[in-house]
């Protein structure tokens, strides 16, 4: 569709949004995210997400909140890394070219310098970046906006007896490789998800006898059609069903698109850097994880590892919890006490978290000459992991 065509459709269709869409709005800064929000105002009035899509969204936004807030500190420390690897091939080639002080530094300090003034930038683009854990747990503005555009705008949960009937049918699809949702059907937690959604959706669009549009960045080959890597549009499949079950058209398109129709056919302002922000999104969600080759000795330290800082941590808590009975009734020394004890509760949770995508994945995971690959989406969870294997290497390259 052309934007014309699509903003046509934005005004005559049910719009449904995918939580894909809505977890994004954790991964933007600011400026973005109020105009993400605008352009959905924008067409408020056709906007519908089903329950499912509101389960999904309420399940992972601390982790979308928590996965931002350790994309900076992962590139710093990635950086870091680099540049101490970069200085120690510097400094074997100093020594093997009898280079002497003066001339060891003239390499050095350039390198330094780089690194420095990139590490730098990165950390103030962090400030930029105005959610932390503890402001999702209890101020969370996305949720604050989401709560206000979306009232009276979410599905009802399918009945008990259809929320089985859907599930036999999730699990035929899977099976017969039928769309959607089969590209999930390695996943240990939710993996009838896209089916229900899609099931609810039809349900509503015979209800109110709409087309539909559906926004998401799930451009997998179960949702959409792709050849040589081009997406050209919903799986004839999906089209077809939508079409025999409303008698309407069904359309699927990216966020970036849709912010692109927003902008050409309502009034609000969507900047090139929102636009750029939102396929930044889009392209992340289209490349998976690549897995992790691990010993099963790594994997073994590293969740006794996950264990122990879950008990240490929990005894901090208590400690922090009988501190802030002794200091009631001191307000400053409350607000002191309480971030200690929502900074421990925070780390309790990101460790639990860890501990259960990497049973998860240990559980699922192929072997490979004794070795484990692991696919781990958490991205902190993976720079962790891959620090451990890191470290292995360069204490058995110190051994030999």
């Amino acid at each position: 569709m052309s934007n014309e065509e699509l903003s046509q459709a934005l005004k005559e269709s049910l719009v449904v949004i995918d939580s894909s869409v809505l977890l994004d709005l954790y991964r933007v800064t600011p400026t973005a995210r109020g105009e993400m929000i605008e352009s959905l105002i924008a067409v408020k009035e056709n906007i519908w997400i089903p329950h499912q899509v509101a389960l999904e969204f309420h399940r992972n936004r601390i982790e979308a909140a928590r996965d931002q807030v350790a994309f900076y500190d992962e590139t710093c420390k990635s950086l870091e890394t680099a540049q101490n690897q970069a200085l120690q091939q510097l400094n074997e080639f100093a020594n093997r070219s009898a280079l002497d002080d003066t001339e060891k530094r003239a390499l050095k300090v350039p390198l330094e310098d780089a690194f420095r003034i990139a590490i730098g930038r990165v950390k103030s683009h962090q400030g930029v970046f105005d959610l932390t854990i503890g402001r999702v747990l209890n101020n969370d503005p996305v949720l604050k906006a989401l709560a206000d555009l979306l009232d009276g705008r979410v599905g009802e949960p399918l009945s008990e007896s259809d929320n089985e009937r859907a599930h036999v049918e999730a699990a035929r699809r899977k099976e017969n490789k039928i769309p959607p949702g089969y590209k999930d059907r390695a996943k240990r937690t939710n993996p009838h998800g896209d089916y229900l959604w899609w099931e609810q959706t039809l349900v509503k669009a015979v209800e109110v006898s709409k087309p539909v549009l559906i926004v998401s960045n799930d451009e997998k080959e179960d949702w959409i059609n792709k050849r040589l890597n081009f997406s050209l549009g919903a799986r004839e499949e999906l089209v077809e069903e939508a079409k025999k079950r409303t008698d309407a058209p069904l359309r699927i398109v990216n966020f970036a698109t849709f912010l692109e129709a927003a902008k050409s056919g309502t009034k609000v302002s969507v900047s090139r850097e929102t636009l750029s922000q939102a396929k930044n999104a889009r392209r992340q969600s289209e490349q998976p994880p690549r897995r992790i080759i691990v010993s099963r000795e790594i994997v073994a330290e590293f969740e006794e590892f996950i264990i122990g800082a879950i008990d240490s941590r929990g005894r901090e808590l208590n400690d922090a919890i009988a501190d802030r009975v002794k200091v009631a009734g001191d307000p400053d020394m409350e607000s002191v006490v309480d971030a200690v004890i929502s900074r421990h509760g925070d780390a309790i949770a990101m460790y639990r978290n860890w501990l259960t995508q990497l049973r998860e994945a240990v559980e699922v995971a192929p072997s490979l000459k004794g070795d484990l690959a692991l696919k781990i989406e958490s991205r902190s969870l993976r720079h962790s992991l891959l620090k451990r294997v890191l470290d292995a290497r360069q204490e058995s390259e110190e051994d030999r």
